[in-house]
Order: structure tokens, then sequence, then C-alpha cells
């Protein structure tokens, strides 16, 4: 197995945290985040654009601060569209927390 396999599987750091998102808490908590956000991509409704979310994104990721693993404001539902654009984008996280979409 290379190193790159080692460490990475699907662009998050594998072994160290994938226990993480097996996890019950982790699990619940993010059928709560889907509910919350009816189950709607937060970045597409900032653009008027209505898509089912399939994925629960931590803002802040987990290995950079475990603290806010399980903390519903750090997480905002979003389609693997939007998903595979903000890693593309993993250098720049600085606008990730003007992302999030208010709910009223």
């Amino acid at each position: 197995m290379t190193k790159h396999n080692n460490i990475y599987k699907h662009g998050r750091k594998s072994y160290q945290y994938d226990w993480f998102y097996h996890s019950k808490a982790w699990k619940k908590l993010r059928e709560i985040a889907l509910d919350r956000d009816n189950h709607l991509c937060q970045m597409c409704l900032r653009e008027d654009i209505v898509t089912d979310a399939n994925i629960v994104h931590h803002i802040i990721y987990v290995d950079e601060d475990f603290n806010k693993a399980l903390d519903l404001d750090n997480l905002m539902s979003v389609c693997y569209s939007c998903h595979n654009k903000i890693h593309a984008n993993d250098n720049d996280k600085s606008n990730l927390k003007k992302i999030r979409v208010l709910k009223i």
C-alpha cells in the first residue's frame, strides 16, 4: 500500500477519523442537520437553486478542531457538486464560514 493510500481516503485523513464518521453520535447529528436544512443544499439555496442535500459538511474540519465535530452550528447540508467545490478550494477556507444559510 502506498503512503497516499495510508494517509488519505476520499480526500480526508483516513484511519485517524474514520471511526468518527461511523459513530452513532455522528449518524444521529447528521440526520438532525439534514432535517434542520430540510434536506436542501445550503450553497445552492444561496443562488436560489433548490437541490437535495446528501452530504453534511463540517465548516471547520474535524481534523482542525475536533471539539467542533459534533457542533450543529458547524455543519451544513450540501449536495455532492457543492461538496466537491468546497474541497476543490481547500486551500482557501476563508469564505466557508460565510456560506451558511440562515433559516427563518
